[in-house]
């Protein structure tokens, strides 16, 4: 009881489901189609504006920070309002499925750069690359989350100032971390916020006042 108490007051019961199913998405996305897919079947897309950005292991710091603009992002996102959360919670939904079907119908693959653990990024670098694995990369699930987190963020009105300039950052900085720490190709990001924008678009496009009210029964 006491759990569900602290629970309550973190995020709200009503955004228990949709936060779940959001959780569910994306480990299905990403997991699962690892164990549909086998590595013969995956694609180099590599261009030549790839191998001119450098390698850049420091970057790791933003590319491990984007979770926690991701988590941040959902409690603030959470606690804006039910509506609120309902329409991002199912923009996130719809924007995975574009990503479902491209990881499954045609997969990707990046070659990682050689590299010698020297010091604490490389470390983490090291680390990173060991629990994820070089594949998935178009679209960029990475790019897609936070752009979706920056644009929730900045329509809504509870937050102070400073989480949208946080936001901002961390989004350049997520951006900016797929390609030079190599786990995603450049064009998975404008990828990866296309698809974030499909699930914006058709979320808007639904209507969020039926959806509440078949949801109350």
């Amino acid at each position: 009881m006491k759990l569900i108490k602290w629970l309550e007051k973190l995020f709200p019961r009503y955004s228990w489901i949709p936060l779940i199913f959001v959780a569910a998405m994306n480990f299905i996305t990403y997991s699962v189609t690892l164990l549909l897919v086998s590595d013969s079947r995956r694609h180099y897309i590599h261009m030549e504006i790839d191998e001119r950005i450098p390698f850049i292991p420091a970057f790791v710091f933003f590319y491990v920070a984007s979770f926690v603009q991701w988590g941040l992002n959902w409690f603030f996102t959470a606690r804006e309002s039910e509506r609120f959360l309902y329409r991002f919670a199912k923009a996130d939904l719809i924007a995975k499925i574009p990503c479902l079907i491209t990881f499954i119908v045609y997969p990707t693959i990046i070659q990682k750069p050689p590299m010698e653990v020297t010091d604490f990024f490389t470390f983490a670098m090291s680390v990173v690359w060991y629990f994820d694995k070089p594949v998935n990369c178009l679209p960029s699930v990475h790019a897609l989350a936070s752009w979706i987190a920056l644009r929730a963020m900045f329509q809504m009105k509870k937050p102070a100032k400073i989480w949208k300039v946080l936001a901002v950052v961390f989004c350049a900085g997520c951006f900016a971390a797929v390609v030079f720490t190599k786990q995603h190709y450049l064009i998975d990001i404008p990828a990866g916020v296309l698809a974030a924008e499909i699930g914006l678009a058709v979320s808007k496009r639904l209507d969020d006042e039926r959806f509440l009210w078949l949801r109350a029964g």
